[in-house]
């Protein structure tokens, strides 16, 4: 994978000739708030540290209702692990407690719910995972009482993430508020055989305006991606603690951030770019964070071109700072109450309609879009910056970055037979991705007889097909119409094959994921 960060870096503090001279600022506060979108306030806090436009603004609140946020705590056995001397239990009460102290003055109203703490019941899966449980209603001004019930929880059973995720959500629909937040704080996965995952997903789906933090505490890899998942699925932010002082840290910067979307003050960023009129004229950009720069009339575009190689996705997040301007040219002034817009287009090389097509947000200031392009023949892509529809104002911001999107060997897998493609053999697994614009990738595997294969896509809802060719003739030798996620087969066969694994999504809906192949000899 190319490295995003240092490139990131140079492309946000200086300006090189192929782009418009950049003018930056060093923020005295550093940038929590800027700005206010969880992704690319991620990317700046670890890569910018503190570039900024002059000045900040406290945006208007939607509604004059509070924000409430439910604390969700792990209290199941393995919190009772060691951490630096100290029970992880008694670790991560004190950061609990220490970050009430944050939030007690905001405009929040905040409660708390644990799980696994109830040894009253067996120790077993059965008795345990049914425990999760709000400890205290949603409270203002004094949480003394949240205080109290995270003192008194001990660790003992159980980990039902999914289950408190959808008791969090029921929590927080009953209440009044113009915005709701669950904040998890665990040292483990799902142990409830629930899907935690699927039950973020649902909280975005339940059109109640909920998003999710999630902090990992002393996690493993498999632990962390699961927790990561978990935090991208409900719209929020994965915060890694790998020990207690990490944690102490995560759990301040988490009630910030709540106390941030209380206010919604948002520090804006500047770095301004200037686009070209038409894909054809577009300007050549690095991976970084840009603002358009310039008041682009509804029905307009500003175009820069990505470089990327096979196997390389480009991802484009955009970013509302500002609400919409009214007037024309240096009459135009922002409003106090419009909403802002922007669209971005995935165009291919040659300007034509690719990847994820035409993402677009209209909304306050902090709402957010992305757009994903794979590129399956290293000419790279082109992207617009503009809205049919509303002016684009000067300070609409977008990152570009550039994530690995190779299939194993390098680069990606070819979809026609006699093209170039990885092999394996019995034992062997494969990993690639599939989706966007890399509508098929092709296997050879190097066994005959019997054998089992497995496909696993890690997005569990996204359809794919899977079809088995002889590697000599190209007869198709069966066709597999497999139902999301996991799929295994067995193949019996006088010679080499291939198998070809293709994304079954709509065009005008597309979507990608990573998969592995497995070659199991039977």
């Amino acid at each position: 994978m190319r490295s995003v960060h240092s490139a990131l870096l140079a492309a946000v503090m200086t300006a090189s000739a192929a782009m418009a001279q950049t003018s930056v600022s060093q923020a005295e506060n550093g940038v929590d708030a800027c700005p206010a979108f969880d992704v690319i306030q991620q990317r700046l806090l670890e890569v910018v540290r503190g570039v900024s436009f002059e000045g900040s603004e406290e945006v208007a609140p939607e509604g004059e209702g509070p924000v409430a946020v439910q604390f969700i705590l792990d209290a199941s056995g393995s919190m009772a692990g060691d951490a630096g001397g100290r029970s992880k239990m008694d670790v991560a009460r004190t950061a609990f407690i220490n970050a009430l102290d944050v939030i007690e003055a905001a405009n929040i109203a905040a409660s708390l719910r644990a799980y696994g703490f109830d040894a009253s019941v067996e120790h077993t899966a059965e008795a345990s995972c049914p425990n999760t449980q709000q400890l205290t209603d949603f409270l203002s001004d004094d949480l003394g009482a949240l205080r109290d019930a995270a003192s008194g929880l001990s660790p003992y059973g159980y980990t039902p993430i999914a289950a408190s995720l959808e008791a969090a959500a029921a929590d927080l629909e009953a209440i009044e508020a113009r915005e709701r937040l669950i904040v998890l704080l665990s040292d483990g996965e799902e142990t409830c055989s629930g899907d935690p995952v699927a039950a973020a997903a649902a909280l975005r789906a339940e059109n109640i305006n909920v998003s999710a933090y999630v902090v990992g505490f002393d996690l493993d890899p498999a632990q962390e991606a699961q927790m990561r998942a978990v935090a991208e699925a409900a719209g929020g932010r994965y915060i890694p603690a790998p020990d207690g002082d990490a944690l102490a840290d995560a759990m301040r910067e988490v009630a910030g951030m709540t106390v941030s979307r209380s206010s919604r003050e948002l520090i804006r960023c500047e770095n301004p770019v200037q686009g070209g009129l038409s894909p054809e004229s577009a300007v050549l950009l690095e991976p970084g964070i840009y603002t358009i720069g310039e008041l682009v009339p509804e029905g307009e575009y500003r175009y820069f071109r990505v470089d990327t190689d096979e196997g390389e996705m480009g991802v484009v997040r955009g970013l509302l700072q500002s609400y919409a301007y009214s007037g024309d040219g240096e009459d135009a002034v922002e409003t106090q109450a419009s909403l802002g817009a922007m669209t971005i287009r995935m165009l291919g090389p040659d300007g034509e309609r690719a990847g994820s097509g035409f993402p677009r947000e209209r909304n306050l200031p902090g709402e957010s879009l992305v757009g994903y392009y794979v590129d399956t023949t290293g000419n790279g892509f082109i992207i617009g910056v503009g809205d049919n529809y509303e002016t684009v104002t000067p300070l609409s911001l977008f990152e570009i970055a550039i994530e690995d999107a190779s299939d194993t060997g390098g680069g990606d897998a070819d979809s026609e037979r006699d093209g170039d493609y990885p092999e394996l053999a019995a034992g062997e697994t494969g990993n690639g991705l599939v989706g966007h614009d890399d509508l098929t990738d092709l296997w050879r595997i190097e066994v005959t007889g019997r054998v089992d294969l497995t496909v696993t896509l890690e997005s569990d809802d996204m359809r794919y097909g899977i079809i088995v060719y002889d590697a000599e003739t190209g007869r198709r030798i069966q066709r597999e119409r497999p139902d999301p996620g996991s799929h295994e087969f067995t193949v019996e066969a006088a010679a080499p094959f291939i198998v070809e694994i293709s994304t079954q999504e709509p065009r005008l809906a597309s979507r990608h994921s990573r998969y592995e192949l497995r070659v199991t000899p039977g």
